[in-house]
């Protein structure tokens, strides 16, 4: 093993100081070329070479043991690897900075692409501990209409089902998002029949709680994926029937060409909540009173913003408190954009 790795060191050395001595050796082949072009002797020479020659080696013999001591530093450094970066060995030459400084590059590209992943794995936690406290309330309500002997009403469990499919749909929606680039399927999306289809979904909500819907015919069209636009839209259209009381009313409308707003006259946002209402697991303060069994866990618009982000939509909240919320989607496009 010893011979193998001064064999290695021998080798590098040599290619490292093989365009200098091809140098050395040719300036000094000109330099005798031309000696004896002028009717000069090699005899007359010796000594000059001789000195050359002794410089040379000595040379040599001083790069070679100079690399070979950074060879066995770099070398216990890789079976070692340091912690900090000033016990790294000492970069010399200017390659072996630039080497240095590409190895660093890729270190901090790799601490960040690390940070990245933890994150998404903390945010995937997070949510799915909300998420599982979330379904149980349904779970539980299923749970006690079964142990009970009273007649089922069969309102009530249609309404605890379709909030574990709602909740289920949520949890699909959040662990593809980060992947959502690869799952578009872009085209001119009608509005109108994308509305219709969300509130279709939704129709048991409006008919248990006994929330009106307003919302006229309407022409238009924008550039988007259906699946993804019509899940930003089922977000707010569920926070729009929990926090609106029954009896109330939510309107659906395009304002302006490829403007669409969606208005309740539910419980409304504070001041002070309003700029944090797209923020990941922020409920504000309406959010943290008790709702027929169920808290807010704050993903809904969470899911919203960042999916209409990578759809480059753009998409608001204007409200006031006791007077209701409007939610605007801006799906205009000044610009192609490309998606990533």
């Amino acid at each position: 093993m010893k011979n193998i790795r001064w064999t290695r060191v021998w080798l590098g050395w040599l290619s490292t100081v093989k365009d200098a001595a091809l140098t050395a050796l040719g300036i000094t082949g000109v330099f005798v070329g031309l000696h004896l072009l002028g009717q000069g002797t090699l005899h007359e020479l010796r000594y000059a070479l001789l000195i050359t020659a002794a410089g040379l080696a000595i040379a040599a013999v001083v790069s070679l043991l100079r690399y070979a001591g950074r060879y066995v530093a770099l070398r216990q450094a890789i079976k070692n690897l340091p912690l900090e970066e000033a016990e790294l060995p000492r970069a010399v030459t200017q390659s072996e900075r630039d080497f240095r400084a590409l190895a660093d590059g890729y270190r901090r590209a790799r601490d960040e692409a690390l940070e990245r992943a933890a994150q998404a794995e903390r945010e995937r936690l997070d949510y799915f501990t909300l998420w599982v406290h979330q379904i149980k309330t349904p779970i539980s309500a299923l749970d006690l209409m079964a142990q009970s002997g009273d007649p089922i009403d069969n309102e009530l469990l249609r309404q605890e089902v379709f909030k574990i499919g709602q909740y289920a749909d949520a949890a699909l929606a959040f662990q593809r998002l980060q992947s959502l680039p690869n799952d578009l399927a872009l085209s001119e999306v009608p509005l109108y029949p994308l509305c219709c289809s969300v509130v279709r979904q939704l129709r048991p909500i409006f008919l248990y709680r006994t929330i009106a819907l307003v919302m006229e015919p309407f022409e238009g069209a924008a550039l988007s994926d259906p699946k993804w636009l019509g899940m930003a839209l089922t977000q707010v259209l569920t926070n729009a029937l929990k926090y609106t009381p029954p009896g109330g009313r939510i309107t659906i409308a395009l304002r302006e060409p490829q403007v669409l707003t969606i208005s309740d006259t539910g419980m409304g946002i504070g001041p002070e909540d309003l700029p944090r209402v797209f923020e990941r697991g922020f409920t504000g303060r309406v959010g943290r009173l008790e709702r027929e069994g169920e808290k807010s866990t704050g993903i809904g618009l969470y899911l919203c913003k960042q999916t209409c982000d990578k759809l480059k939509h753009r998409v608001s909240v204007t409200s006031a408190l006791g007077e209701g919320t409007t939610v605007t989607f801006d799906l205009r496009r000044e610009q192609f954009e490309t998606y990533d």
